[in-house]
């Protein structure tokens, strides 16, 4: 069974997180430690909160040069919410931050100034991606801060007066703006599909 070791270093939505990779048929471990976590599948990165706060909490602890390491060689790695833009190489919320730089493209406030709260659809880019039976799904989002780089990282968008990414994935490491564990029975299938075909297990 492959395992996802969910980082636990005080920022996200741990345990709804392991629930829903439980249900989706997987094996989670929740895990402040680098050598457990090493050990698993994939590394799930969640986040809720302020970048400046998690990116502190990530360095306290040395996971985030841990989590670049990962990346370095390969490894699985997904991110949620905070947890995909703590991917990214820096963010203008609390001042100008420094993320892990894994996938390059900078975290700032959106364009409209609105915090996005609620249900939202999906469009990818690519109709033949690994998650093309998720175009136009709705998916649950809860942030004020986007994502902007090169559009090659960018899998799918939304659209909330103005398009925003939505997905954005480089060679092993993907991320979601929006919450699979809250959003019902498409985000248990969308994490489902997404540890398979990242694990190159279909």
């Amino acid at each position: 069974m492959i395992s996802v070791g969910i980082v636990d270093y005080g920022v996200g939505n741990i345990h709804s997180l392991s629930k829903s990779v439980r249900i989706a048929g997987f094996r989670p471990e929740i895990s402040s430690s680098k050598e457990l976590l090493s050990k698993s599948d994939i590394i799930l990165l969640p986040g809720v909160g302020s970048f400046s706060f998690a990116i502190e909490n990530l360095k306290k602890s040395g996971l985030d040069s841990f989590i670049i390491k990962q990346s370095k060689i390969n490894k699985p790695i997904i991110g949620i919410c905070l947890g995909m833009q703590l991917l990214c190489s820096n963010s203008t919320e609390g001042g100008i931050n420094k993320g892990l730089g894994i996938i390059p493209g900078k975290i700032k406030r959106m364009s409209n100034s609105k915090f996005h709260i609620g249900w939202n659809s999906i469009q990818l880019k690519n109709k033949n991606h690994f998650l093309k039976r998720f175009n136009n799904h709705e998916f649950f989002f809860n942030h004020g801060y986007q994502f902007e780089g090169n559009q090659k990282y960018v899998i799918a968008e939304t659209e909330f007066e103005k398009s925003f990414p939505t997905i954005i994935k480089k060679n092993n490491t993907i991320g979601f703006q929006f919450h699979p564990e809250k959003s019902q029975k498409a985000g248990i299938q969308l994490l489902k599909k997404t540890i398979k075909s990242i694990s190159n297990i279909e």
